[in-house]
């Protein structure tokens, strides 16, 4: 192929391929006791993100040689208009520590604007798959997120990038934000693996996402995978933990806004986004 996808059905089928590599790959050596690993106090770096990220990007790069990549271990290489954002292994921790909920992600974007992204789940061997205004898939399976559970109810993911982890005042932040989210809902997930989470929102097995300031390497993947399984969500900038959101109407049509590094909360329908924005502006608009 040229630089340019001929078609968004080739690029999809593309990160198909590049997802399942580096996936496959990770389900194959899962629990291996002699795993390659630097644990430090709130992330883990394995082989296995080495040499998961190495497959996917083999993939990518022999479809689209002159398109540039954005991997979470390789960092930013090449330039153009087209960009893959690579996570070969969202759920590190999870990994290593032998706890099976980890996935292997990918998103194309162009200017910015994603148009592709594949997360795919080596253990279940789940596939998802979004194209820009053309819908999501799971396994094949045309996606429709939909929940008739109440708030109350409700399961919720939590959402904290690492940057924020390891700023005392963002984490700090990040806390009183899921501890508000555990006084208005049945559970509260926090499981370390985002692209898990997003799959199982897309298809309606979670009511809700809060992500507060998220990493770009598994929430362009996420976002635009629950934006076309016709996901809800309002995206807000944040200053020193004040939320001003996004004004969508003063935008050009073309201009995407992602929740990277931002405020993004989202949900199965409108009336639980709206009582998940207000869960969450509350704990900052009332900080001290």
């Amino acid at each position: 192929m040229n630089g340019t996808p001929s078609a968004p059905a080739d690029a999809e089928a593309v990160a198909a391929r590049a997802v399942r590599a580096g996936g496959e790959y990770l389900r194959d050596g899962f629990r291996d006791t002699s795993i390659e690993a630097e644990y430090g106090t709130d992330d883990v770096k394995s082989a296995a993100d080495r040499a998961a990220e190495k497959r996917v990007c083999e993939v990518l790069r022999d479809a689209y040689p002159d398109h540039a990549i954005h991997g979470e271990e390789s960092g930013r290489n090449g330039n153009g208009r087209h960009e893959w954002v690579v996570d070969p292994l969202d759920g590190t921790n999870n990994y290593a520590a032998g706890f099976p909920s980890f996935a292997t992600a990918v998103c194309l974007l162009r200017e910015e604007t994603p148009l592709v992204s594949a997360i795919y789940e080596p253990l279940p061997d789940s596939l998802y798959l979004a194209r820009r205004g053309e819908g999501a898939t799971v396994d094949g399976d045309p996606l429709a997120a939909e929940s008739e559970l109440s708030l109350s109810r409700a399961t919720v993911s939590f959402v904290i990038g690492l940057p924020a982890l390891r700023d005392n005042a963002a984490r700090a932040r990040g806390d009183r934000i899921e501890a508000a989210l555990d006084t208005r809902c049945k559970r509260v997930l926090d499981t370390w693996s985002p692209c898990v989470d997003w799959g199982l929102l897309a298809r309606g097995g979670i009511e809700g996402l809060v992500a507060y300031k998220p990493d770009v390497y598994e929430q362009y993947a996420g976002e635009l995978l629950a934006a076309e399984a016709g996901i809800e969500h309002r995206i807000f900038d944040l200053d020193d933990g004040v939320a001003s959101e996004v004004d969508r109407d003063s935008l050009d049509s073309s201009d995407h806004v992602s929740g990277v590094g931002r405020l993004y909360v989202a949900a199965t329908d409108q009336e639980r986004c709206e009582d998940l924005v207000t869960t969450t502006l509350d704990v900052l608009d009332t900080e001290v």
